[in-house]
């Protein structure tokens, strides 16, 4: 794997952490490799050497539990490689988390790079005919000035057509069309998203596949039995397009591998459970068990979870065991730049559709553990102008009417997450008592109406102070900068539901936890399921039945 992998080791930590970056290039024709990481926090490693290490923690700890982190777009080696090692920072300092035997912390980077990067290449990289269309817009742009010099300067020598205004104009606006129309292809290549985009599909999710696999193959040399155990514990933590990695991953992980007739002739999201009853298989290889599931601020679109369509999310989402889901209503990075991105290729004819669910929110005048009746799951959970009972109805209402006689098919899948509604998220600046915004400014819109949601002019002042103002807040990352937000995604990470409890003396220390900080938590029906505490607050929802 040495070829095709490089890998560092955090040092001085008690729990095993490593980071693992694939050495595809950013561009195909790349020549020159990576120059090696130079931290005092990491020390290089051979990447078959870190496999080996990993493997065996975990064939021998008494409850082995692999946790893959894995990042967004626009982050380039140095930023991830910060993330990573902070992340690992944060679970050193966890008393909770430090004391696990048998966990390994891995960090994954796939070939990502930073937005206005690849501007260099533009020209270079131009197809011939946008070349040519450029160079024909440019042309009909200048032509005007260039008659009118040559008017002034012999009389009678052009045509009175040439020096007609329509003429002028229309030669003027179809010159800077042309060109404007290159111009923006030119644009949406330096902003980075459909490079990695492709990237991500190409070649992040079949290296993590590989690495993966060699860590099951190492377990299963060092224990010297092939058999399937499938003893030890495979959760995730993907952020922002890593989201979209890690599901891709699970899906292949585990379709590929499935040996159930049934599993293999149904179809669509009710493919994960195949067509009988009973939850989807867990087990991925020889020894691994999926078990927790966390996604920051994913740049997956909210239909994947109400559509039956055949879809990633649901093929993954099932076979977890636990899923938890950090969102926030002004996240700017998904709702403007990637669901403009997304406006050439998602597949969608309303502009209600189509955003992501990072932008999840949850309709409640209150903090904390929140419970509402199952039936009211999906009304107290929007994305943009729609509640997620909204999608679900619109979209089964165009299924039937394409299939008239259909039967309907229930939205369960949303069921599965557990939502942290960080849009009000707040942290105390330097040790003081005034409470800053991390994600948003926290302006608490919802204390006094439920359903109030943040005006356009809010929108475009948070996006504003995102580009302009070194991200702050950060609308995007910012779950990765504060201490409760930082300590729920790893906790559940790596302790679960019900390690996270323990951490914080049960379910009324975390409920007051977020409660201080300002982070909505609408449980999963599942988790609710649970001895109910007395911190949890119902969801009143209005015209319910």
């Amino acid at each position: 794997m040495t070829e095709f992998f490089r890998a560092y080791k955090a040092d001085k930590v008690p729990i095993p952490t490593y980071f693992i970056e694939s050495t595809a290039p950013d561009n195909v024709d790349d020549t020159a490799s990576l120059p090696p990481v130079r931290d005092h926090y990491l020390s290089p490693v051979n990447s078959d050497d870190a496999v080996r290490e990993i493997a065996a923690v975990l064939a021998q700890g008494q409850n082995p539990n692999l946790v893959v982190m894995v990042h967004g777009f626009n982050n380039p080696e140095p930023d991830v490689l910060r993330m990573y090692t902070n992340a690992a920072k944060a679970i050193d300092a966890d008393e909770a988390i430090r004391n696990q035997r048998g966990l390994v912390c891995m960090g994954y980077r796939w070939p990502s790079e930073k937005m206005g990067q690849p501007w260099r290449g533009t020209w270079d990289a131009l197809p011939t005919l946008p070349t040519w269309i450029l160079y024909v817009g440019a042309a009909f742009a200048v032509l005007p000035f260039l008659l009118f010099y040559l008017a002034r300067h012999w009389p009678g020598g052009i045509s009175w057509v040439f020096l007609h205004p329509v003429f002028n104009h229309v030669a003027t606006l179809g010159g800077l069309t042309f060109a404007g129309l290159v111009l923006t292809a030119a644009v949406l290549r330096i902003i980075v998203y459909f490079r990695d985009t492709y990237r991500a599909t190409f070649f992040a999710v079949p290296d993590l596949v590989q690495i993966i696999r060699a860590i099951d193959s190492a377990i299963i040399d060092l224990r010297g039995n092939a058999s399937p155990t499938n003893d030890v514990q495979l959760s995730f933590i993907g952020h922002s397009m890593g989201g979209f990695v890690v599901t891709n991953t699970i899906r292949v992980l585990s379709q590929v591998f499935e040996r159930k007739v049934e599993a293999l002739n149904s179809y669509g999201a009710g493919s994960s459970a195949g067509d009988k009853p009973g939850p989807p298989s867990q087990n991925i290889g020889h020894v691994f068990t999926l078990k927790r599931f966390v996604l920051a601020s994913p740049d997956i679109p909210a239909e994947t979870l109400v559509t039956n369509r055949s879809n990633f999310m649901a093929a993954a989402l099932s076979r977890f065991d636990e899923a938890y889901l950090f969102s926030n209503e002004g996240d700017e990075v998904l709702r403007q730049i990637s669901t403009l991105a997304n406006y050439f290729v998602f597949p969608t004819k309303n502009r209600k559709y189509g955003f992501r669910l990072g932008n999840v929110e949850i309709l409640s005048d209150k903090f904390g553990l929140l419970d509402v009746a199952e039936a009211n799951f999906l009304r107290v959970l929007r994305i943009g102008t729609l509640t997620l009972q909204e999608i679900h109805e619109r979209l089964e209402s165009a299924r039937i009417g394409r299939h008239p006689g259909a039967a309907p098919v229930p939205a369960s899948l949303p069921q599965v997450f557990t939502y942290f509604d960080c849009t009000d998220y707040a942290e105390p600046i330097a040790h003081g008592k005034k409470m800053v915004g991390l994600l948003t400014f926290a302006k608490c819109l919802k204390r006094t109406n439920p359903e109030a949601r943040l005006r356009w002019y809010s929108h475009l002042h948070l996006l504003g102070a995102y580009l302009v103002c070194h991200q702050k807040p950060n609308v995007h990352g910012g779950y990765f900068q504060g201490a409760l937000s930082q300590q729920l995604i790893y906790r559940l990470a790596c302790l679960g539901y019900e390690g996270t409890l323990k951490a914080y003396n049960g379910e009324g220390g975390l409920s007051q936890a977020c409660k201080d900080k300002q982070i909505r938590v609408l449980l999963s029906p599942q988790l609710a399921a649970l001895p109910r505490s007395p911190q949890r607050t119902t969801i009143e929802v209005v015209g319910s039945k």
